[in-house]
């Protein structure tokens, strides 16, 4: 028993002194840091944004007196030329309005000429005497009555000749209709505001993109930058484009303050970069197409503006033998643009992996380590009025990057320029090419040899 009891107290006391020695020795750290390289290159800025696709110029047709849609000319995709007939509405309204105004014309005429010659028999009158002048001006106040309602009775009736005029829907451009709103036999309502019955796509050769670009980078946007954009139709296909318009009116949405910005672009012929169609549909749909009503063969021609070729159509409200576009070009009117603007780009300037300078060693590197690291250079002066910062006003952080210096983190105070997300633009006093920065930790072990004595892994993973 004192054997086994003096044999226990060795092996208690060789614990202890075992712990002692491990307390004294301390955390046992190993770090594989990740590095990058300063180096040369070009840098180009972008925005990314979301918009979408219209004709550069689109003109909503609208109907200004209420009625009937008797008869419509035109439907989706035709090809419309200025001045021709689209749509008519109900003139039986009008057509009553305007008799209406015939006739009060017709008596207003009539009251003149009678004023005009009771004025002139009391006229002599008064010349001879017989008449005092307050009966003459009476009848001369008659006259001008009558003259003035003569004149209402003009306007009245050509009034009700536009009226009657606006029953007849006309294109107001050269065009392809890309909406018909209303359908025969619909009554439209004016009262109020102008309803529309087609909108019509002046050319479809140029489109614009209209993007909402977020208050942060709207300040990065002028007019004349380079854009290109994606539609889901053709993934592949980059278009191009550039700014024509930055839109100073603010829209905000759920506190979210966006602005309009709008991008040019020359539309494209699909059928360049979309392979060929065997169908069976005939490659010229003008010798498989029936012979205009006319009999004579006559084939309208397109627009110069536009691009495309002539069908024939059964639709709904067109004519036989009516010219629609047939959508030869890519871009439609409507489609999603995910849209990049280049704001900026830099060539042969120094830059670094975005990584590093978000990166600090923090949480790697015990705190006494860290700080003496700061004193690598001067801190740049804060400039303001009176020498210091101004009421309400906050210092810029310096940025930063992290340089490896017997075997320890050191900061290195650098100057952020442009940054394209994955790489920025630095600079600053000992930044040159080739200098390893450090970027993240490949790995981190920190082996806990007070308390439990079980490795642990330390902040933020082994990986990073």
């Amino acid at each position: 028993m004192k054997r086994r009891a003096w044999v226990g107290s060795v092996l208690v006391l060789g614990v202890i002194a075992g712990a002692g020695a491990l307390v004294l020795r301390g955390n046992h750290e190993e770090i594989k840091w990740r590095t990058a390289k300063v180096e040369m290159g070009s840098i180009t800025q972008r925005i990314t944004a979301t918009g979408t696709l219209n004709a550069l110029i689109q003109v909503p047709v609208g109907t200004q007196v209420s009625g009937v849609v008797t008869s419509l000319t035109a439907d989706f995709s035709s090809l419309v030329k200025k001045g021709q007939v689209i749509g008519r509405i109900d003139p039986t309204p009008w057509l009553t309005a305007l008799k209406a105004a015939q006739a009060q014309l017709q008596s207003a005429t009539d009251s003149k000429a009678n004023a005009e010659i009771v004025y002139k028999r009391n006229l002599e009158l008064w010349k001879a005497k017989l008449l005092d002048d307050n009966d003459l001006d009476g009848f001369h106040l008659a006259l001008k009555v009558a003259t003035a309602n003569l004149e209402t009775a003009k306007a009245g009736l050509e009034t009700a000749k536009t009226n009657l005029g606006y029953c007849t829907l006309k294109a107001p451009v050269d065009g392809v209709v890309v909406a018909r709103l209303v359908d025969v036999g619909q009554t439209v309502a004016a009262s109020f505001a102008t309803p529309s019955v087609f909108i019509i796509a002046q050319d479809l050769a140029k489109m614009k993109v209209s993007a909402a670009i977020d208050e942060a980078d709207i300040g990065q946007v002028r007019v004349g930058q380079r854009a290109f954009f994606t539609v889901d139709s053709y993934p592949d296909k980059q278009f191009k484009g550039v700014v024509s318009e930055v839109q100073l009116n603010p829209v905000v949405t759920n506190n979210v303050v966006t602005y309009n910005v709008i991008m040019e672009v020359t539309n494209e012929t699909r059928s360049t970069y979309l392979p060929p169609s065997d169908s069976g549909a005939p490659k010229d749909p003008a010798k498989a197409a029936p012979a205009p009503a006319t009999g004579k063969g006559h084939r309208p021609e397109l627009a110069s503006s536009q691009t495309g070729t002539i069908e024939y159509t059964t639709a709904r409200y067109m004519p036989p033998g009516s010219p629609v576009y047939n959508g030869n070009l890519a871009l439609f009117p409507g489609m999603t643009a995910n849209c990049t603007i280049v704001t900026n780009r830099k060539e042969d300037v120094l830059r670094v992996p975005s990584a590093a300078l978000r990166f600090n060693p923090a949480a790697f590197v015990p705190m006494e380590e860290k700080r003496p690291a700061a004193a690598s250079g001067p801190r740049p002066a804060v400039t303001g009025g009176g020498g210091g910062l101004g009421k309400g006003v906050t210092a810029r952080t310096d940025d930063r990057l992290w340089i490896l210096v017997n075997g320890k983190p050191k900061l290195l105070p650098v100057r952020a320029g442009v940054s394209d997300g994955s790489f920025t633009e630095v600079a600053g006093e000992g930044v040159v090419p080739g200098l390893v920065v450090l970027s993240g930790v490949e790995e981190y072990k920190k082996t806990m040899t007070q308390g439990s004595g079980s490795p642990l892994g330390g902040p933020g993973g082994m990986h990073h």
